[in-house]
């Protein structure tokens, strides 16, 4: 069981994703489980849920085509928009018999107005309008969390810090998912990957901010009138 989530924000989106990938025999790997891909004006970004290989196939898949409408490296000058990203992904997935065993967060960043996420799950694409989760997301753990504190109008720097802490407590509690994390930034065309010394330092910062004010529930109000 893997982890990729999606959050788009006020000033841009944030895609970020667990290294762990396990095997069926049960032995695991880690590696980088995000791709990025340039092209003129734009950026494909993607990340998944269940099969490392699909993923990959269809990552491949998806940039010859976005290669190939935007023309040739001599007069590649055709802006690939999101929609023409859209139709491309859904295209290779109808191509692939649509697998049920894959699932993808696509982000599409360029000169455009703001930054798109787009989900195949279930054998079907759709844009999303909220934070996603494919592979672990459906755990209660990051339901509870993500629904009360999450939101479409909140900082980028805040999503940050939630996207980073979401996967670590993921790490933490749902088998199959493990550090290190990776995350990147989408507010243009040109994608910006999250340290590994920011992304440390982020998990570290929201932990202990857990510790302090979850205690902060605990003690009753100073009025016994106004406790339930």
């Amino acid at each position: 069981m893997t982890i990729a989530l999606g959050l788009p924000c006020r000033e841009g989106l944030l895609i970020c994703a667990d290294e762990e990938v396990s095997t069926r025999g049960g032995d695991k790997y880690y590696e980088e489980r995000i791709s990025c891909v340039d092209l003129f004006g734009s950026a494909f970004v993607s990340s998944y849920g269940g099969s490392s290989d699909l993923w990959k196939e269809a990552t491949e898949k998806i940039a010859r085509k976005l290669s190939e409408l935007q023309g040739p490296d001599e007069d590649g000058d055709v802006c690939v928009t999101p929609h023409a990203i859209y139709e491309t992904s859904d295209e290779v997935f109808a191509g692939m018999g649509r697998p049920p065993n894959l699932q993808m967060l696509i982000g599409v960043g360029g000169v455009f107005n703001s930054p798109e996420l787009f989900v195949f799950d279930q054998g079907a694409m759709h844009r999303a309008t909220g934070m996603t989760c494919v592979g672990a997301g459906e755990s209660s753990l990051i339901r509870y969390l993500a629904e009360n504190l999450y939101s479409t109008s909140m900082t980028l720097e805040a999503a940050k810090n939630l996207g980073i802490y979401l996967i670590s407590k993921a790490a933490q509690y749902v088998s199959g998912v493990g550090a290190p994390i990776d995350a990147i930034v989408i507010a243009g065309h040109q994608p910006e990957w999250l340290g590994d010394t920011e992304i440390k330092e982020r998990e570290s910062a929201m932990l202990a901010r857990e510790k302090s004010l979850l205690k902060q529930i605990l003690p009753p109000p100073s009025s016994s009138a106004t406790w339930p």
